[in-house]
């Protein structure tokens, strides 16, 4: 049996935890479980060039719990750039869909690193607008 990449896995398991918390805005447990994935040093560049860190991240998610019914979220071709020991940077296709059937295609690249028990955490993440 093939071992799951830890990294590709946390993929799959942020956006779970994104979806839910945009959704239906779960209890504070997702929240607080959201958070804990991305490191106190987290630095985002959003698609339009602007540049967010932990606290103005954890605004955006606090304010933004269940004001998306319907919103998925899918990774496509998830692709491992550099692995090292105490982390990895990947990229991936994502697919953004809101309730009302819009959507947003985004190239992303991801630092992820792990923390001190080895838990797989954010420390940097760059998202581009695509055609879809």
């Amino acid at each position: 049996m093939q071992e799951v990449n830890p990294y590709f896995a946390e993929l799959g398991d942020i956006n779970a935890d994104v979806q839910a918390w945009y959704n239906s805005a779960a209890d504070a447990a997702v929240f607080e479980r959201l958070m804990a994935r991305f490191s106190p040093q987290f630095s985002m560049v959003l698609p339009n060039g602007e540049t967010l860190d932990h606290a103005a991240l954890h605004a955006i998610f606090a304010a933004n719990g269940g004001q998306y019914p319907g919103f998925e979220i899918t990774m496509t071709d998830m692709v491992m750039v550099a692995q090292y020991p105490s982390g990895a940077v990947v990229t991936y296709k994502e697919h953004q869909r809101h309730g009302h059937g819009e959507g947003t295609l985004r190239r992303s690249t991801a630092v992820l690193e792990r923390d001190a028990q080895g838990k797989v955490i954010w420390r940097h993440l760059q998202e581009t607008f695509c055609a879809q």
